[in-house]
């Protein structure tokens, strides 16, 4: 009786055991689940479900990095940027203490925390993050924009191109990346040169609201205003094309008038 008692007691507790298992298998499967549903949302454009998702789950899970650096990478999509840096600055903290750093995780951090530098105007430190990020993801189009756009702001527009035109070539169905190529040539005084990267997708009807605004610019500073309104005219009202037509003709004079004052100065 005894002995039945005993291998009852046993088999009772391999299954206490065995309940506690699939109870944590059980946890575990339904945290993934919650992740996938948050990526879900990410891709949706509602990155404050998937920040709720993130923040019950950083409760349970304090120093996971990969959560933290998904709810860092959420709040940079929602323009939080104080509240992004803050999580990617726990989660870079933590992956310098790791002996064994994956240099794909790592370059996600550095990437994000970037982005949320230049989001809150620290350039500096931004442009240091994003071009570690790049040399750990060279292929990883969204360092290299977020790089190329880091340079622009510096006005360092070569650097820019060079950055944009290697996002474009790991992701060349990007009309994001295109755009932000053509103006890199526009802001430095070349204007064709912004036109032969756009024209090609507007004549197509691939085009955006933002590319079309910056091909008419583009237009505009070739002194071409005829073709710069036809384009301009497609997304504006017709008080916004009359002020844009009006900038259009000022900039095009400002531009002509400075390349009169280079002309004097070389003949001096």
């Amino acid at each position: 009786m005894k002995t039945s008692l005993a291998k009852v007691l046993i088999m009772f507790g391999f299954l206490m055991l065995s309940g506690c298992s699939a109870n944590q298998l059980s946890q575990t499967e339904e945290m993934h689940s919650d992740r996938e549903l948050a990526q879900l949302a990410l891709d949706s454009g509602r990155p404050d479900s998937a920040i709720s998702i993130y923040r019950k789950q950083l409760d349970l899970q304090p120093n996971d990095t990969e959560l933290l650096l998904a709810i860092g990478a959420a709040y940079n999509q929602m323009s939080e940027f104080d509240l992004a840096l803050h999580y990617l600055n726990q989660v870079h903290a933590l992956m310098l203490s790791e002996t064994n750093k994956s240099s794909l995780m790592f370059g996600q951090i550095l990437r994000e925390r970037g982005n949320a530098q230049q989001g809150l105007g620290n350039l500096e430190e931004a442009i240091l993050d994003l071009q570690k990020a790049a040399k750990l993801l060279p292929k990883d189009a969204k360092a290299l924009n977020s790089l190329g756009i880091n340079y622009a702001l510096f006005k360092d527009y070569p650097q820019a191109r060079i950055a944009f035109t290697s996002a474009l070539a790991h992701a060349p169905d990007n009309l994001e990346y295109r755009n932000n190529l053509a103006l890199a040539w526009i802001l430095d005084g070349q204007p064709q040169q912004g036109i032969d990267v756009l024209y090609s997708h507007y004549l197509r009807g691939s085009s955006t609201s933002k590319s079309r605004q910056n091909l008419a610019l583009a237009f505009a500073l070739k002194g071409d205003v005829d073709a710069a309104e036809t384009i301009a005219k497609q997304d504006l009202t017709k008080a916004e094309l009359e002020n844009n037509l009006t900038y259009y003709q000022q900039l095009y004079q400002g531009q002509l008038q400075q390349e009169l004052l280079s002309t004097e100065q070389v003949k001096q």
